[in-house]
C-alpha cells in the first residue's frame, strides 16, 4: 500500500493510517517494509505512520510511503482504511500546516466456487453427457452440506433447501429455478432438474446458507434416458420388477438373479421386465421407444411416469420367450435415438 501527501511548497510531510472493520475493531495487520520510513504502533488499535527520518519530500511537492497490509485470516466483512496526512511548513510551530483526512473501503473478495459435477442418478454417465428436464440427477463435490439430510417423512413435495443447501438451475434462456432436493450430504446432492428447464446449456449453482458455494454446467436435451440399477452403479441388474401373465392370472414378482420365463407350450407365460428410469419424460411418443434383450427386439408395452415419484419413469419391456435358456443377456433401451446405460439380466 502507498500513502502520498501532495501539496506544493511544503517542507515536511507525514501521515498516520489504521485499518478497521465495520465495528471499528482492528482489521488485519499493518507491516513495515523494513526501510526505516514507517513504524507500527498499537494503542488499542494498530497504526502505521512516518518516521522522523522520512518527513523530507520524496518528490516535488509530495511525500510518499509504502508498506504492507495483511488481510485477516477469516473474513470480517468491509474493511476501511482511515488516513490522516500532514503537509507542514517546517517552522516547528503548531500553525501554518495543513491536515488532510481520507478513507477508502474494500469488501472481501468472494471465495472461489468449488466444482460441482452433475450426472444422471441412474446411469452415472460422465458429466459431459446430456441431461434432461425433470430428470433425477446427482451432483458431486466437496463440502456440499454439513450433514446427510433427507426430506421430512411424509413430504408430498420436494424441498428446495435441506440443511442450508440449495440448488439453482439457470437455463439457456437465463431463467433460474430452484431444484427439488432428494437428499444432501457432504459429497453428493441428489436433485431434480426443474421440469420447465429449456434445451441448451445450463448452469448449476449450489448454495450454502444463501451463498454461492459450488458451480458446474450441463447440457439439457429433450431426453437423456438412464436406467436405475439394483446396486446403484449404473450397470448390472436393473432396479426392476417382473410382470407375469399365466393364463388369466396376473402377478408381480421381484426380479431374481435368474428369470424363469415359465414352461414351454402353446400358451407360454407373458413376462414383462418393468424397469425404472429417468430422463425419459420428454419422449416424443411410445413409437420413439425401443429395446433389445440379448440382441433380440423386445417390444415396449408402455413408458409412463411412476405414480407417487418425482422424475421417475416406468418402462415395460416384453421378454420374448425365444430367450429361454440364454443365460446372461444385455438389455438396451433407447428413447428418441438416445441410448440408455446398458443393464443385464439372466434368463433361465
Amino acid at each position: 500500500m502507498t500513502v502520498t501527501v501532495s501539496q506544493p511548497n511544503r517542507q515536511r510531510y507525514g501521515f498516520s493510517l489504521t485499518a478497521l472493520d465495520s465495528s471499528n475493531n482492528r482489521a488485519g495487520d499493518l507491516l513495515t517494509n523494513n526501510d526505516n520510513r514507517t513504524l507500527v504502533q498499537s494503542v488499542g488499535r494498530q497504526y502505521i505512520s512516518h518516521t522522523f527520518s522520512s518527513v523530507d519530500p520524496t518528490g516535488p511537492g509530495l511525500g510518499s510511503w509504502t508498506f504492507k497490509w495483511k488481510a485477516p485470516a477469516q473474513t470480517v466483512g468491509r474493511v476501511t482504511f482511515y488516513v490522516a496526512g500532514n503537509a507542514a511548513n517546517g517552522d516547528f510551530q503548531q500553525t501554518g500546516d495543513t491536515i488532510y483526512t481520507s478513507s477508502r473501503s474494500v469488501e472481501p473478495g468472494a471465495p472461489p466456487l468449488g466444482a460441482l459435477a452433475t450426472v444422471s442418478a441412474a446411469s452415472f454417465a460422465p458429466p459431459s453427457n446430456a441431461l434432461s428436464a425433470n430428470q433425477i440427477v446427482a451432483g458431486f463435490g466437496t463440502g456440499l452440506a454439513q450433514n446427510t439430510t433427507f426430506p421430512a417423512p411424509g413430504s408430498t413435495t420436494l424441498p428446495t433447501v435441506l440443511d442450508g443447501t440449495s440448488i439453482a438451475v439457470r437455463d439457456a434462456n437465463g431463467t433460474a429455478r430452484d431444484a427439488g432436493l432428494f437428499f444432501v450430504s457432504s459429497q453428493q446432492v441428489n436433485y431434480l432438474i426443474p421440469p420447465d428447464t429449456v434445451i441448451g446449456p445450463a448452469t448449476i449453482t449450489l448454495r450454502r446458507n444463501g451463498v454461492d458455494f459450488a458451480q458446474g454446467t450441463v447440457n439439457i436435451e429433450t431426453v437423456a434416458p438412464g436406467i436405475f440399477t439394483a446396486n446403484s452403479s449404473g450397470s448390472g441388474l436393473p432396479a426392476a420388477v417382473l410382470f407375469r401373465r399365466r393364463g388369466t392370472v396376473d402377478t408381480f414378482e421381484s426380479i431374481s438373479p435368474e428369470i424363469d420365463l415359465g414352461p414351454e407350450g402353446p400358451n407360454p407365460d407373458v413376462v414383462f421386465l418393468i424397469a425404472f428410469g429417468t430422463g425419459i419424460s420428454g419422449l416424443s411418443s411410445l413409437m420413439g421407444a425401443s429395446a433389445t434383450i440379448g440382441g433380440i427386439n423386445a417390444p415396449i408395452g408402455n413408458v409412463v411416469s411412476a405414480p407417487g415419484f418425482f422424475g421417475l419413469q416406468q418402462i415395460n419391456i416384453f421378454i420374448p420367450p425365444s430367450l429361454r435358456g440364454r443365460g446372461l443377456v444385455n438389455v438396451i433401451f433407447t428413447a428418441d435415438n438416445k441410448q440408455a446405460n446398458m443393464v443385464e439380466i439372466r434368463i433361465k
